[in-house]
Order: C-alpha cells, then structure tokens, then sequence
C-alpha cells in the first residue's frame, strides 16, 4: 500500500517547551497577565518557524515578511508559584483564506498554543494563544502587498492546502453606533513602545486600551477590584509610529460576560477612517476573593 506523502507546504511544526516564570509577568493574585501571554508561546510560535525557515531581515525593506495580523489570548487567572516552570505546547502551520471563486486571496500562518503548569492533580491550563500572521510586503499599494504565492526561497511550493478564515475588523468593532467610550485627549507613541519591526509593538495596543477601558468602566461605576481581563482579541490592521498621536474609542458589546470593543485611531486620519487597530476584551469575575 503506497502511503500519502505531505505537501512540504501542508507541513505542521510542534514545540513542547519549558519556561521560567518572570515576577513582572504576574499579578497580584499571581496569575498571568494578558499582554505577558505571548513572551511564554513566542519561542513555540516565532522561534521554531523561524529555525526552520529563516528569521526575518530587519533591515530589507523589500522582502517579504509575516506580521501578526489577528491574536486572540486567554488568561484562567490560576496562581502561580514564581519557581514552577510552565510548559507550552503549540503548533503552527501555513494556510491560505479564499476568495468567493476559490482563488488564493492571502498566505498566512496559524498557530495554536497552550500554557500549563504540571500540578500533583495533572497539568492545569494557565493561558491560551490564537496567533494569525499574514504574508506581505512594505509597498504603498495594497495591491502589491498581497502575497499570494510562497517565496521560492522557502522550497515549499506555491501554496498549502489548509484554508482558514480571517477574522475581520468588523466582527469586533461595530461600525453602526457611536462609541459608549472615547478618550477625551490624544496620546502619543514613544520610542520605548516600538519594537524591531520599526513601529509600535504589538502588545502596547493591548496595555493602552485595557488603561482605557478600565478607567471608563470605573466611571460607570463598575469594581475593578473583583474584574480582571480574562480573553483579548485583537486585529492589526495599520501599524502605527512612535511620535504619532492617538486616541482609544470603545463600544459596550456584552454585559455577561462583559466585553468591550476597542479602537485605536490614529489621530492624523480624515475623520471617519477606519482604526489602526482592534481589541476586544472579555472581563470576568475573580471566583474567590485574594
């Protein structure tokens, strides 16, 4: 019997990784901050496609690369022992989204990870990480951006057969109503919220806005006491610079749980355009008190 040989492309990478607690990673009950989520799965995520397939090259504005274009984290609010490792399981893989005739409309990587803590009763899930990275180029014209085949460099072929669907701006950030929020003052990027990509790093969208809605849901007169952000959910659609202005907006979109969508506008677009980035955010209650 011959036996079905994997596309190269088609091919899934899995890590099983050990990783060291840091003190600023936690809160005051000990659990695992949101934003410090994807410094324990970005050895699983970025480390080993990159080991396989070459890092990015920082200084070659022409090339193709792969920014994160959709994450989606879960915290579970367990305590932690600063001493205890955590264990990361994940995998990544390539994948293409479609247009309605079928037709290859964008590359992206997938990766899927979960963090865990080994405990006498079995291992215990502290945090979970949807990553999306999309295929693209530094060019002004969106059309040229597109990436629609693999570069042939990689050896993998033209494409993957694995077809996902791409979360779209406006499942998070309804576009039919006012904001409920919306920061009365702009804010401006500096230098320390950039990373090597040369704009603003991922996790400041999330920071600046769990900021800004927890200082609008404690004028509602919500207790930030007993809430925590339990999930976020985040899509990139426009990167941002440091010395840029911005402003955050946010809609209420559930009450059990309670979820609020987030925008960051740049303060330098024509009244009505589109956010540079979403992030919605589930809060929930701590089940018992510290």
């Amino acid at each position: 019997m011959s036996r079905h040989r994997l596309h190269p492309a088609d091919r899934v990478l899995r890590a099983r990784l050990r990783e060291t607690v840091r003190f600023p990673d936690l809160t005051e009950r000990r659990a695992l901050k949101l934003s410090a989520i994807p410094h324990y799965t970005s050895r699983a995520h970025f480390n080993l496609w990159h080991r396989h397939m070459g890092g990015p090259d920082f200084a070659d504005g022409s090339g193709i690369f792969t920014p994160l274009f959709h994450v989606d984290f879960e915290t579970t609010d367990l305590a932690l022992d600063i001493d205890e490792p955590l264990l990361v399981h994940g995998e990544t893989h390539l994948a293409t989204t479609r247009t309605r005739a079928g037709e290859v409309d964008r590359l992206v990587r997938e990766g899927r990870h979960t963090v865990l803590v080994r405990r006498a009763d079995g291992d215990r899930v502290v945090a979970r990480a949807h990553l999306i990275n999309v295929f693209t180029r530094y060019d002004p014209d969106p059309a040229r951006r597109r990436v629609t085949t693999l570069p042939g460099r990689l050896g993998l072929g033209e494409a993957p057969a694995r077809v996902i669907d791409l979360p779209t701006l406006e499942s998070l950030v309804p576009n039919d109503r006012q904001p409920d929020f919306a920061d009365t003052e702009t804010h401006v990027w500096h230098y320390g919220q950039t990373d090597p990509n040369r704009h603003v790093s991922g996790m400041e969208y999330l920071r600046v806005m769990e900021a800004s809605v927890a200082a609008a849901l404690q004028r509602r007169g919500h207790d930030l006491r007993r809430l925590y952000y339990a999930r976020a959910r985040i899509i990139y659609r426009k990167p941002c610079f440091r010395g840029e202005a911005y402003r955050c907006v946010a809609w209420i979109r559930g009450e059990a749980p309670l979820i609020v969508a987030g925008a960051v506008l740049k303060a330098g677009d024509p009244p009505g355009s589109r956010p540079a980035v979403a992030v919605e955010l589930t809060l929930a209650q701590h089940a018992e008190p510290a």
